[in-house]
């Protein structure tokens, strides 16, 4: 059997609070402190995910991402390849919410 068919089914929604939790936190301390003490700590995803959060279009051009990009690049970490698919497909509606909902909860 192969091991590697989780990968195409959504994550755990634990997972998906820890993200959320997670990217709060760093755009919290973004905005206390500002990038230059962590962008070059966090991985490339932290500091992606923090700027969709800030809607930090800057940021995201620092690391040769757009909006559309970075949300895709999210939309296969929080729901998995299927559901990651589907929801590029579809415009990131899911993806686009998930953000929003970050956002309002600051």
């Amino acid at each position: 059997m192969n091991d590697t068919h989780f990968i195409f089914e959504r994550p755990d929604q634990d997972q998906v609070i820890q993200h959320a939790d997670d990217l709060m936190l760093r755009a919290n301390l973004v905005c206390r402190d500002g990038w230059d003490r962590y962008r070059h700590v966090w991985s490339c995803g932290e500091v992606v995910g923090t700027a969709l959060v800030l809607r930090d279009d800057a940021e995201l051009q620092r690391y040769g991402e757009t909006t559309i990009s970075a949300l895709e690049r999210w939309a296969f970490d929080l729901w998995g390849i299927t559901a990651g698919q589907a929801d590029t497909d579809g415009g990131l509606p899911r993806t686009r919410a998930w953000f929003d909902s970050i956002r309002a909860a600051r």
